[in-house]
Order: C-alpha cells, then structure tokens, then sequence
C-alpha cells in the first residue's frame, strides 16, 4: 500500500511530502480512534482513559511500535488499547455498545471530511494528497477495526451485544485461533477491498454533488 501511494511522487521533494502527509494521516487515525475511545468511555461513567494519560493527543500515549510499523508497511495496523472498564458505567450494555463503535465512527468522520477536501482541491494543490491520505487510511482502519474477530472493535461489539455466546467464549479462549483467521481474512478475502471501495466511493459521490 505504501508503495502504491507514492508513485504519484515526481521528485524527491514531493516525494518526501507525500511521506509526510502518509504519516499524518496515520497518526491522525490511529490517535483520535483511541481517544474516541477514552472520551465515549469517560462520558458512559468510566474515567480510565483519562487517569492514565489517554485523552493525550501526544503520540507517544498511544502509539503501539510493531503497530505502526505493520500500518507503515502494509496498510493496517493497531495502536495500545484505551484502557476501560465497564464496571463503572452507568448502564453497562450500553456503554460497551457506544465505546466499541467510537473509534470505527471517529474514523469515518475523518474520511467523511476529509473526502470534502480531497474533491474541493483536486488537481489544484499537492494538499490534496494529503486529505486523500486521511480519507483513505481512516476508510481502511474503520474497516478493519469493523472486522467482529477478537481483538477488534467489531468482535467487541458482538460481544456487548451477545456476551453469553459460543462465538464469544471461541474468540476469547482462542487467541492464536482467531489471530490466524484475521490474517487468511486479511490475505485471502476482498472483503476489506469491498467495504473501502463502496465507502470511498460513497463520499466522493456525496461531495461530488456540490461541488
């Protein structure tokens, strides 16, 4: 993927820019995904995030080093999780629910603004690379994190919604198992591909109405 967005670099200047603006966006996602997590977690009764630092925009609260690399490299990746406690919400499956589905809907508003500039600055700016970068990317890891294998944001819904379930007890008591079936979903499907594609063009669209 990183390869892929870079050839549209003509020179070593541009090239570095589109670096720059790759790393942006990376960072943008991975840290207000997580901080999406700790303030929905906060306002549901529970205050973790925030006594351990996470409602930082400092990259170093969140960043995960393996995770970052492994989004650098080859598309995807993960940051430390927000720590929370579902203990102290005021209603419980409620707050599971609202915190599990926080970080995929930060990132959509990021693509979903992001696509606004991307079509207003097409062909006009070099920073146009740079919102297509965060549309993109935020499209990517919104989709993975959408993913309901265990330790996604998608598995974690699932099980705020069916805690009780055989599929729930599997993932949960079978990490390497659901690790590997992350990875052939990863490899082996174009679910991913699908799920960017139809939401990339879906705001590009929408913005292509207007302007």
């Amino acid at each position: 993927m990183m390869l892929e967005l870079f050839r549209t670099g003509d020179d070593i200047y541009q090239t570095l820019a589109l670096l720059a603006f790759y790393v942006i966006a990376i960072l943008s996602a991975l840290i207000l995904h997580e901080i999406a997590h700790g303030v929905v977690a906060l306002w549901c009764g529970d205050p973790s995030a925030k006594y351990a630092g996470r409602l930082s925009l400092n990259p170093a609260k969140h960043l995960d080093g393996l995770g970052t690399l492994c989004f650098l490299l080859f598309g995807f990746g993960w940051a430390i999780p927000v720590p929370v406690n579902p203990n102290n919400f005021k209603r419980r499956k409620t707050g599971c629910v609202l915190v599990s589905l926080a970080g995929i809907t930060m990132n959509l508003i990021l693509a979903f603004v992001a696509s606004f500039f991307f079509v207003l600055l097409a062909g006009k700016s070099v920073w146009e690379y740079l919102f297509m970068y965060i549309m993109l990317i935020n499209i990517v890891f919104a989709c993975f994190n959408l993913l309901p294998i265990a330790p996604l944001d998608g598995f974690n819904l699932v099980a705020s919604l069916a805690p009780q379930s055989s599929y729930v007890r599997f993932m949960r008591q079978n990490h390497l198992i659901a690790l590997i079936i992350l990875m052939c979903v990863i490899y082996f499907t174009d679910v991913l591909g699908y799920l960017q594609n139809l939401l990339c063009g879906l705001f590009l669209d929408f913005w292509h109405l207007f302007l």
